[in-house]
């Protein structure tokens, strides 16, 4: 090969490693970044636990039936419980395009809409029945991932900025969740402190999907636990299906 031609090969690589860096960058194995994902929520971690986090999202849902793309943005604060995931407590606050709060105290569920005066009040499911009923349990109970789904690398197995994706398969039959693909810090797999999970997206029945990202997590906060409680603004209707009931 002539001088000129090696030459400019080198200056191509150069380039492609400029513009491409996730490409070259340093690369774990499956297991690392899984202990990386669910270590910091286990009761094993000691000090080092995420007891809890908030973090402002943004929320991209695609509904096949519409061939149409919704997007909403807004705060979520989730504590969490070592070993009783169903009693993890979460407070998602949309407010854009149209206000809306779902809040959990760990045993019940309120999805209030402002514009329509109404909140739906639900138990949550018994420990134990979370991981496949309810598409959004993973977040709380991110410490037991490897117990819910069979874990694989996503292809292709980093994102443009370095973090790594994983696919995630519901081990139990689940109506609403046919599979998740997750994406993970890779400062933290490195050992940075620090919040893992950077990205989520739910796959659901008939083509559906839902990607959150989150960005500027706070950890460790120690929330008021007021936030986990919804008292209905006067007025409020009221509604419970699981008792075909309607409240004031």
């Amino acid at each position: 090969m002539k001088k000129k031609s090696v030459m400019h090969v080198l200056y191509l690589l150069a380039l492609a490693a400029w513009f491409c860096p996730a490409a070259y960058a340093g690369t774990a194995n499956l297991e690392e970044v899984v202990s990386a994902l669910q270590t910091p929520f286990q009761s094993e971690a000691a000090g080092n636990r995420i007891r809890d986090f908030e973090a402002a999202f943004t929320q991209e849902a695609y509904l096949s039936s519409l061939d149409q793309v919704q997007t909403a943005s807004g705060r979520v604060t989730v504590q969490f419980t070592p070993c009783q995931a169903s009693s993890a407590r979460f407070r998602w606050e949309y407010q854009l395009p149209d206000p809306q709060l779902i809040v959990s105290d760990g045993k019940t569920v309120w999805v209030y809409s402002p514009d329509n005066r109404q909140v739906i009040e639900s138990p949550l499911p018994d420990e134990g029945q979370t991981g496949s009923d309810n598409p959004l349990a993973f977040l709380t109970d991110l410490g037991n991932l490897s117990a819910q789904f069979a874990i694989r690398w996503s292809n292709p197995r980093q994102t443009p900025d370095g973090d790594y994706r994983l696919v995630l398969q519901p081990r139990q039959p689940s109506a609403y969740l046919e599979q998740l693909v997750l994406e993970v810090d890779d400062a933290v797999v490195a050992g940075e402190p620090g919040y893992p999970l950077t990205a989520a997206t739910l796959f659901g029945a008939a083509g559906n999907r839902t990607t959150i990202r989150f960005s500027r997590p706070r950890l460790n906060q120690d929330p008021d636990p007021s936030l986990f409680r919804f008292e209905p603004p006067a007025g409020t209707e009221i509604l419970r299906p699981e008792q075909d009931a309607f409240g004031p």
